[in-house]
């Protein structure tokens, strides 16, 4: 077989460590996890939470793959310890009462069998074609409010970093907390109509409706109440050192002399290659980046890119099978 990976921080200047977690034990486990950013800033013993959860579920995975008597566990199972591990990890911290999340997107090798687990939006794709990522839906009401913030402040003349750093602090702290030198109660208001009609096509009438008191709280205050949440289409799972359900939890097997490739990777990657290597993963990253820099277009997230930061970590982990 032939394991290649590659995994890059947002700096540009590679000054402090992503949140992204890379594991390969050769013909036993291959997992990319992508830790949730904090959007309070709050650092774990010199660590963010996000870093710290992707660290203890990876811990998790490993201990069980690497067991010499393991059995196959379940998808229940599997999730069930790596949220004990991400508890455990936090409470050794003193940091119980801290959030963090990650997500996992891993392959089991069990001789003839693969066995494939998805939770949140990372990936994986089969044999160059068979693509396994789920987006939430709760992204797509930021992403029509950045877009919606971004075109304003833009039209009114703002730019570069500044531009982005404004629109991301906007998105992520609430529209309700914008000073009004900046944007208007009726630019606000316009705002929020402009993303509601943008993602009316796209949601759930009971995601519609939330929308405007999402954008107002803002990713730090509106996002996090649908985490894990069922009964509303806007839950989403993370493995968070609770108990994780949601749409975005994929569980399946393949027959492993059916699979000749597989290629893990977290959302930092915004489209996937023609190819399978890692070279043509980042070529295609760079392709992006070149056509839509400011993730308002073609390629359009809750993130842009900056002169000092991509609009996010990006992790990659390809594996061949001869």
């Amino acid at each position: 077989m032939k394991i290649e990976s590659c995994t890059t921080p947002k700096y540009r200047d590679l000054s402090q460590p992503g949140d992204d977690i890379l594991v390969v034990l050769p013909q036993c486990l291959y997992a990319v996890f992508d830790g949730a950013t904090d959007t309070a800033g709050v650092m774990v013993q010199g660590e963010s939470p996000g870093r710290l959860a992707a660290r203890q579920a990876a811990l998790a995975m490993v201990r069980y793959a690497s067991a010499p008597d393991h059995v196959q566990a379940s998808a229940h199972e599997l999730m069930q310890a790596m949220n004990q591990s991400i508890a455990r990890g936090l409470a050794a911290a003193g940091a119980g009462s801290v959030r963090a999340g990650t997500t996992v997107a891993m392959v089991e090798d069990a001789g003839d069998q693969l066995h494939f687990l998805i939770v949140g939006d990372s990936g994986i794709r089969i044999n160059g074609r068979e693509l396994l990522r789920i987006h939430k839906d709760i992204d797509l009401i930021y992403t029509a409010g950045r877009g919606a913030v971004f075109r304003l402040l833009q039209a009114r003349g703002w730019s570069g970093d500044a531009l982005e750093q404004q629109t991301r602090q906007l998105v992520f702290k609430g529209l309700a907390q914008a000073d009004p030198a900046l944007l208007a109660a009726s630019e606000v208001a316009q705002v929020l109509a402009l993303a509601q009609a943008a993602c009316a096509p796209r949601l759930q009438p009971d995601a519609i409706a939330q929308v405007p008191q999402l954008l107002l709280a803002g990713i730090a205050g509106g996002q996090y109440g649908y985490c894990n949440r069922a009964g509303h289409s806007l839950g989403y799972a993370v493995l968070d050192g609770t108990h994780t359900q949601g749409p975005d939890v994929l569980s399946l097997s393949r027959r492993k002399s059916e699979v000749h490739s597989i290629e893990l990777f977290t959302d930092g990657y915004l489209s996937c290659p023609a190819g399978t290597s890692v070279r043509d993963w980042e070529d295609e990253f760079f392709r992006v980046e070149a056509e839509d820099f400011h993730k308002c277009g073609a390629f359009a997230g809750v993130k842009g890119s900056s002169s000092s930061q991509f609009s996010d970590d990006r992790s990659v982990l390809t594996v061949h099978f001869h």
